[in-house]
């Protein structure tokens, strides 16, 4: 009878585990990104440009992994913490990063501050990483009850953006801004649906990367 109640148990967890893992999310972040990721930004700008080495010609969108922590089989009660750990392909903040860049950067006189030299940028830090952390809860009294505590947790990487001034292609001056990251967490509430929150996740992921584009901007005018 023991062994069956095991047994039960071991299979509810197994079941709980396997609704959100590595596949579902990609599938959810190919859903939110596959389009918006491919369309270049208009470089508008003649006196500004955008690089970054963290960019790469992999087409995958993210890489997905899944860890089990904090194992607690008791007698009557077992708990188990899922990670799902997701880091984003670069070129995804990094086009918002751009196509940010590119409009506010006019819309704050960039181009008068300059008076006639040139500005190249590079991202060379910028959070795309998040943690979908899932905890499985079962209780066996006479039957298995199970039910799950998820969240997910942003990056807490913060912005690095390097700028060189050039006048007549030489450079006269060249720093570095940081932008701390101020993402905030989301937690699924009760009915809600994890594919939502997560969906609404990336666009709060999406607002904190224009801000922290345009704080940078605004940083790099204050040091010119």
């Amino acid at each position: 009878m023991i062994k069956y109640q095991f047994r039960t148990l071991a299979i509810c967890c197994i079941f709980i585990s396997s609704c959100i893992g590595p596949k579902k999310i990609n599938k959810w972040v190919t859903k939110q990104y596959a389009e918006s990721v491919d369309v270049k930004p208009k470089m508008q700008n003649d006196y500004l440009s955008v690089t970054s080495t963290l960019t790469t010609t992999d087409a995958s969108l993210c890489t997905d992994s899944k860890q089990t922590k904090n194992v607690l089989p008791l007698i009557f009660y077992w708990r188990f913490d899922y990670i799902n750990n997701c880091t984003l392909n670069p070129k995804i903040p990094v086009s918002e990063f751009m196509s940010t860049v590119l409009t506010y950067a006019n819309s704050k006189g960039l181009k008068q501050k300059l008076n006639g030299q040139r500005i190249e940028l590079s991202v060379d830090k910028i959070p795309n990483f998040f943690a979908l952390n899932d905890r499985a809860h079962v209780i066996w009294v006479v039957y298995a009850y199970g039910w799950d505590n998820i969240s997910i947790k942003p990056d807490n990487q913060e912005m690095v953006v390097a700028y060189k001034i050039l006048k007549d292609n030489v450079e006269v001056k060249k720093g570095e801004v940081s932008i701390p990251n101020e993402d905030k967490g989301l937690t699924v509430k009760w009915m809600h649906s994890v594919k939502n929150t997560t969906s609404q996740y990336f666009e709060q992921y999406d607002e904190n990367i224009k801000t922290m584009s345009k704080k940078a901007i605004d940083k790099i005018i204050s040091e010119l």
